[in-house]
């Protein structure tokens, strides 16, 4: 009884002393391993590199700290050289928009339009834009327009062209916002027939271009009505919507079609989301106020 009790514990020594020794040798196998392979490789390609910094924005005295990603991606101007600014303090404190206490301001912005770009820009869902109202999408468009980003603006105005924007409503944004197929929509559709506005609409289009409208409507025989390729055709030049409209001084670079790189800011009209200018003063049109005319 007494050497079976000793041989027990004999025996679970040597199996434990053997199971560290495997478990030593392993160890030592996989260092020998890790070392020989060298330090971990990293891709070389940006499009799988996400730069996480961050940034804090003051929009209406409430606070957001968001990703720079976006803001730098889809802003041609406004944020990339913001952030492309050189810091002349090295304290984080002292850096505007490092800290809560320090942001960024960002005046000609509501909370509402700011919340409804950062959908935008940073979707929760993986099937591609949020599914916002047609103010907030008005209100996307609005800042687009206001930071300089034309992809944005550009899927802002391809919901809202999917929506039920009344005629005034199209003249109204497509003034605004440098929408000219909205314009020509808009007027086309009260030229022939105004009573598709009702008086409150009509308003806030200002007298003038009422007045123009009816003038217009009054005006256009009854060929012309059926043949609205004509009535709106192109008599003038084309010049880059960016170049005109986005660059401070309204520079005019004429271009031969939409789909002609401007040889100013290298963008491709009909796919920068500012489109083009007609400059148009003899066609019938010119009865109408129009955003596509420069002088």
């Amino acid at each position: 009884m007494s050497q079976t009790r000793c041989l027990k514990p004999s025996r679970r020594i040597g199996i434990s002393a053997e199971a560290r020794l495997i478990s030593s040798s392993n160890t030592i196998q996989m260092a020998k391993t890790a070392e020989s392979a060298g330090p971990p490789s990293t891709t070389s390609d940006p499009s799988l590199v996400v730069d996480h910094k961050t940034v804090y924005f003051e929009v209406e005295g409430l606070v957001y700290h968001v990703c720079r990603y976006g803001f730098e991606t889809y802003s041609l101007s406004v944020f990339r050289d913001m952030f492309a600014l050189p810091q002349g303090s090295h304290e984080e404190s002292a850096v505007e928009g490092a800290t809560r206490e320090n942001p960024i301001k960002l005046p000609g912005c509501t909370t509402s339009e700011f919340q409804s770009l950062i959908q935008v820009l940073y979707p929760r869902q993986l099937s591609g834009s949020p599914t916002l109202t047609k103010e907030a999408w008005t209100g996307v468009l609005k800042v687009a327009r206001l930071w300089d980003m034309p992809a944005v603006a550009k899927v802002a105005i391809e919901k809202l062209s999917t929506m039920d924007l009344k005629p005034v409503e199209k003249i109204r944004l497509g003034k605004e916002y440098w929408v000219p197929t909205w314009l020509e929509e808009g007027y086309i559709t009260l030229v022939d027939d105004p009573s598709m506005a009702s008086k409150d609409e009509m308003e806030t289009l200002g007298w003038d271009t009422i007045y123009k409208i009816f003038l217009a409507s009054n005006q256009v025989t009854k060929r012309l009505e059926t043949d609205r390729g004509r009535l709106w055709d192109r008599v003038g030049k084309l010049y880059c919507g960016y170049c005109a409209l986005a660059q401070q001084g309204g520079y005019h670079r004429e271009v031969s079609d939409p789909q002609t790189v401007c040889g100013t800011c290298s963008r491709i009209p009909a796919e920068s989301g500012y489109g083009v200018i007609v400059s148009d003063p003899t066609a019938l049109s010119a009865l109408l106020p129009q955003v596509t005319r420069l002088n």
